[in-house]
């Protein structure tokens, strides 16, 4: 029996169904940390950082490919670019909300200019593809010479309190000091903000947060109770963990004594969310809490998004088939650098979430400059994590620097592999007997990123029935070589 090996899933299909779809919030870990520098010192950080990006761009544009997966990107990616030379945003846009309102969608989001001073806009649309921006951007300023968030303002999350009327927005503010923390603001149509005169209402004050910026925040409001969970970065070691923190009135908080709640799963080597976990999108079904969640594995990394759940939104579970959606490695994309800020919309739809056809998620793409941009994706799945096969996936540790190879006894007979690989090249696959004498190739192609699974049978390449016992797979790509003992039983 030939080995059948398929990445998880192509959907190919679902770039059809994307077009069915009908109407019924900026991170700044690594080489985003300027932000929080004085001005002079930010200025030429960034001219630093952009020299280094362009050399790094230049030594991997050759190598990098599109991966499939179970999201389907948008053909017409980004769908949100910067703004004009010489305007507030002509630098990047990213750390966005996206909700529903008033039979279309709206998005909130940070605007970057040359001089640093990041501030926030609004643009509504009738898609979530098309985007038309408000007259009044940006419709949040930073503050008044003095006040707290004079330099620059990150990292929001709206919503629309339906008892009240109003809108309101959680955000990151700083002054050109040093000094962040999270402020609050309301709005009667989404972009005349006023800010509460007592802010910040959150800032860094339990031991894991010290030295610190809060930030990538995002809210549920349930039975009465506004319910937080944010990242609280280094800008120095560029680690960060996520916690949680709950309010009577989204003004006075209490942080949960377990904090934090999320760190990065270590290992050794480290795994692809190992050195640092950040931005959390949390959504419930009614019985779960779901983050997506954005982790990289080393300082100023490759960044991708994995899932975690929770009962009760305190004690969180990574799903074992993480990282759930990777860079796009096209050469030059876009997004080939980091992916981040993750806002999901269910296809079930939910408050502030239309019922659609297709589960989708806004995310901010990074390639190797400092230009950040809106992508979206479609994945046709109805239910609210990656389904799995009969008899379950092959748990597998992964990071975006090396291939990774699990196997394991088929219950069908034979071997089950999986593996996956973080670049597109030569891959090839073989199974090698006691002795070290090649008895099948697997795979010998050039393969795009991803996962892929399958199953030996047991056979060599002639279709003959081998032997009992103790066997050896490589897989290879240049540069990166796993071996894993399989044990053939009959």
């Amino acid at each position: 029996m030939k080995l059948k090996l398929k990445i998880l899933p192509l959907l190919a299909a679902a770039i059809a169904i994307a077009f069915l779809i009908l109407p019924d919030a900026y991170s700044c870990h690594g080489v985003l940390a300027y932000r929080f520098m004085p001005k002079a010192q930010a200025r030429l950080e960034v001219a630093r950082i952009e020299r280094e990006l362009a050399k790094n761009k230049l030594a991997l544009s050759n190598f990098a490919f599109p991966q499939l997966d179970s999201w389907i990107r948008y053909y017409k990616n980004p769908i949100f670019q910067p703004g004009p030379p010489g305007s507030w945003e002509e630098k990047s846009v990213d750390c966005f909300t996206v909700g529903y309102f008033q039979g279309q969608y709206w998005m909130w989001y940070v605007g970057t200019p040359n001089n640093l001073n990041c501030q926030m806009g609004l643009a509504t649309s009738p898609d979530g593809i098309n985007w038309t921006r408000h007259p009044n951007n940006p419709v949040l300023k930073i503050g008044n010479a003095g006040e707290w968030d004079d330099g620059i303002l990150i990292c929001q999350h709206v919503m629309f309190d339906k008892a009240e009327q109003i809108f309101k927005m959680w955000y990151v503010g700083g002054s050109d000091a040093g000094a962040f923390g999270i402020g609050y603001a309301t709005s009667p149509d989404g972009a005349h903000w006023t800010k509460y005169a007592g802010n910040p209402v959150m800032i860094p004050t339990q031991p894991w947060e010290l030295g610190t910026v809060l930030e990538g925040q995002t809210l549920l409001r349930m039975n009465g109770e506004y319910k937080m969970w944010y990242g609280a970065i280094s800008i120095g070691s560029d680690i960060s963990n996520i916690g949680y923190a709950s309010s009577p009135d989204g003004i006075h908080w209490t942080k949960s004594p377990l904090n934090p709640l999320i760190t990065p799963s270590g290992g050794t080597p480290l795994e692809w969310d190992g050195y640092s976990v950040d931005t959390p999108d949390v959504l419930y079904d009614g019985h779960i809490f779901h983050m997506y969640y954005r982790g990289w594995r080393k300082k100023s990394g490759i960044s991708y998004i994995g899932i975690a759940t929770s009962p009760d939104g305190i004690a969180w579970t990574r799903d074992p088939d993480n990282p759930n959606f990777i860079t796009g490695n096209i050469p030059g994309a876009w997004d080939s650098f980091q992916i981040y800020r993750g806002r999901i919309f269910w296809a079930q739809g939910g408050e502030d979430r239309p019922t659609a056809a297709v589960d989708r998620l806004w995310f901010t793409g990074r390639d190797y400059t400092l230009k950040s941009q809106v992508g979206l994706a479609f994945s046709p799945r109805r239910d609210v994590v990656a389904p799995k096969p009969p008899g379950g996936r092959i748990p597998m540790k992964v990071n975006q620097d090396n291939l990774s190879l699990e196997a394991a006894p088929n219950p069908a007979g034979g071997t089950a592999f999986r593996f996956f690989t973080p670049w597109l090249g030569s891959l090839s696959l073989k199974v090698y007997n006691a002795e070290g004498r090649a008895v099948r190739t697997l795979v010998n192609e050039p393969r795009l990123p991803g996962f892929y699974e399958g199953v030996w049978d047991g056979k060599d390449a002639r279709g003959r029935a081998l032997k009992p016992g103790l066997y050896y797979v490589e897989l290879s790509s240049p540069g990166c070589v796993l071996t894993k003992e399989v044990v053939l039983v009959r």
